[in-house]
């Protein structure tokens, strides 16, 4: 098959979040298929990934928008009723590239990641599409002005969920639309009729992720990770500092949390000191869970799934988490998984692993067989292709 893939962002380097999955896609899926990737400059630095993404795309397309365009098309948006997220991401220079790719070529189907770029393939009618949305957008938008004491932010986000939310409706114009949670599903489901909506799990680069030598694991560490820039993960690594690590420290007095990231915020730098470290970026995330006994996501609020979850249950690392981590996982929780939800019960369930080396070996094992049973890259790339060419199929 030809397939067009569309996506916002240069998915390189694949470090966090949709770069991860979507490189992991290509990777897998260039294997058997031409695929001709289109995406966004944003800035001219970008380029040197130029190599590497040709190395697995037959066609590579770079449409620069900097970020003086960006701010311009939302400063345009203010009196309208399309959501900032999308206009943010608005080109006529891409919506005449994609026109002309899709007259040129005929790929037999096209990809479009996320809701951000269904804008320019929503018209298309002579090919079959399929928009993954990974998540529901509105629903972290609910979700996020929820946890807002600002006033003025909980007003501005509460636009944008209605806007995101009406907006949503575009769905419709696609032939599959993919989630990568059933929350996610359900909560779309329940508001737009879509005949196709379907799961798409997120994944784990399963060799990379497997068990280093040598490294030496300290059992009173712990670790939470994840791009700091992202507001979840910032008032996560915050929530967990303020209010559950003291009551861990209360029975394991040797703890000490890592807070592993990107771009940490001011805030989240100023819980550096004592038993608390923050590393910012690192070269190798895999070294980072070996060392640690346990990990964590104390998030409190977005959608989808989480790599900061899947990822350390790969290298048999136990994981406690929030509900809002791993709703729509098939996780077994308390075998596979601890979930839970308030911080008395969070801290309990860190410091019963912490002190409890058998424990922890039995909830890591039995996450680590989950993981590489259902969301290695290679297999969710297989259920995406099965999609694709079911799609063909009908179209034909």
């Amino acid at each position: 098959m030809t397939i067009l893939f569309l996506t916002p962002r240069i998915p390189y380097p694949p470090y966090r979040g949709d770069k991860l999955k979507i490189w992991n896609l290509l990777r897998q899926l260039s294997q058997n298929h031409r695929i001709i990737l289109v995406t966004f400059l944003e800035n001219a630095e970008d380029r040197r990934y130029e190599t590497e993404l040709t190395r697995v795309c037959s066609e590579l397309h770079l449409v620069p928008l900097p970020l003086w365009k960006k701010v311009g098309n939302c400063v345009l948006a203010v009196v309208g009723s399309t959501p900032f997220q999308i206009v943010y991401y608005r080109s006529k220079d891409m919506e005449r590239l994609i026109f002309d790719l899709v007259e040129r070529h005929q790929p037999d189907v096209i990809y479009t990641h996320p809701i951000r770029m269904a804008q320019y393939t929503a018209a298309l009618d002579s090919v079959p599409k399929v928009l993954d949305l990974t998540d529901a957008l509105s629903l972290f938008l609910l979700r996020f002005r929820d946890v807002q004491k600002n006033p003025v932010y909980r007003w501005l986000l509460n636009v944008e969920f209605k806007r995101m939310a009406a907006y949503e409706k575009i769905i419709s114009k696609f032939e599959k639309v993919l989630l990568c949670s059933k929350v996610d599903r359900d909560f779309i489901a329940e508001r737009i009729r879509h005949p196709d909506i379907d799961l798409l799990y997120n994944g784990v680069d399963l060799e990379y992720f497997a068990n280093g030598e040598g490294i030496v694991s300290d059992p009173h560490r712990i670790i939470f990770t994840g791009n700091m820039s992202y507001s979840p993960n910032a008032h996560a690594a915050e929530y967990f500092v303020r209010n559950i690590f003291p009551k861990i420290k209360a029975r394991v007095p040797n703890a000490t949390f890592f807070i592993v990231g990107q771009n940490p915020p001011k805030h989240v730098r100023a819980l550096h000191g004592g038993d608390v470290v923050v590393t910012g970026f690192v070269d190798d995330i895999r070294v980072e869970y070996l060392k640690s006994a346990v990990a964590v996501s104390p998030v409190q609020f977005g959608s989808g799934t989480l790599n900061k979850v899947l990822e350390p249950m790969a290298l048999g690392i136990p994981v406690v988490s929030t509900l809002s981590s791993v709703q729509g996982l098939e996780l077994e929780h308390g075998a596979e998984i601890i979930v839970a939800a308030e911080p008395n019960d969070f801290a309990d369930a860190v410091s019963s692993l912490l002190e409890n080396p058998e424990l922890r070996l039995s909830v890591g094992r039995a996450g680590m067989a989950k993981v590489r049973e259902r969301f290695g890259w290679s297999r969710i790339a297989a259920d995406l292709e099965t999609m694709f060419q079911g799609l063909v199929e009908i179209h034909r």
